[in-house]
């Protein structure tokens, strides 16, 4: 939640950012489940820019960042609520915020539909969450879900800088100046840290032989549009 303090200062996300171990995290995930993430659009989405937009481990840089955002309280900082999905790393994400950075985490897990209305009334200080997309374009991780105002930005981050980002992008005369204009987006994003992508989601598919057409379209869902049976 980037409306409210602590995390309404990029110092603050940017410290937590830091002092977790996100590459090694999504790593240790359940084999064949999931792909590390390097930017919150994932590989294989035409347009996406290529590079790692993922914030750096670095604990001392991170407990640094956050002594310099918390000195006027005297580096003391209330417990921030954590609402989590009950994935398997979320244990190991508390354990390092506590180790790094000091801070008490508050953990809990809901059902879903009690989540649902947490996050539209009372937002925690940080949660987890999956997205998936509409349609296979970068703005589908980008302007929908960081774009000031967009109904699906939870968090309520706002940047200038990023929204002309995504204005030049979705404007753009050809593609490679899109992806480039994109490649800025998910620098701010990295940089300002209102959320941090862990992995993409792998799936699998079961046909026979002889079923043509079988697909899956760029959002990853079964193409069913062609399907048919060899004669």
């Amino acid at each position: 939640e980037t409306r409210v303090p602590p995390f309404d200062d990029a110092k603050v996300r940017q410290a937590f950012a830091m002092a977790v171990d996100w590459r090694r995290l999504a790593a240790l995930d359940e084999p064949g489940s999931s792909i590390p993430a390097t930017s919150i659009v994932p590989a294989g989405i035409p347009g996406t820019p290529e590079g790692d937009f993922l914030p750096p481990y670095d604990p001392d840089g991170a407990r640094a960042l956050l002594a310099e955002a918390t000195a006027d309280t005297g580096g003391v900082l209330d417990p921030v609520s954590f609402i989590g999905n009950g994935g398997g790393y979320d244990g190991a994400i508390v354990a390092m915020l506590e180790e790094n950075l000091g801070v008490e985490i508050d953990y809990a897990v809901m059902d879903f539909a009690t989540y649902q209305q947490r996050l539209a009334t009372d937002p925690p200080n940080i949660w987890s969450t999956t997205w998936v997309a509409d349609y296979p374009g970068p703005n589908d991780f980008l302007g929908v879900l960081l774009g000031t105002g967009s109904t699906s930005n939870q968090g309520g981050w706002s940047s200038p800088a990023f929204d002309r980002a995504i204005e030049e992008a979705t404007s753009a005369g050809d593609a490679a100046a899109a992806t480039e204009h994109y490649a800025e987006a998910l620098a701010i994003v990295r940089d300002e840290a209102p959320v941090v992508p862990v992995t993409y989601g792998t799936s699998y598919a079961l046909v026979r032989d002889g079923l043509l057409g079988a697909s899956t379209t760029g959002a990853g869902t079964l193409r069913l549009a062609g399907l048919a049976w060899a004669p």
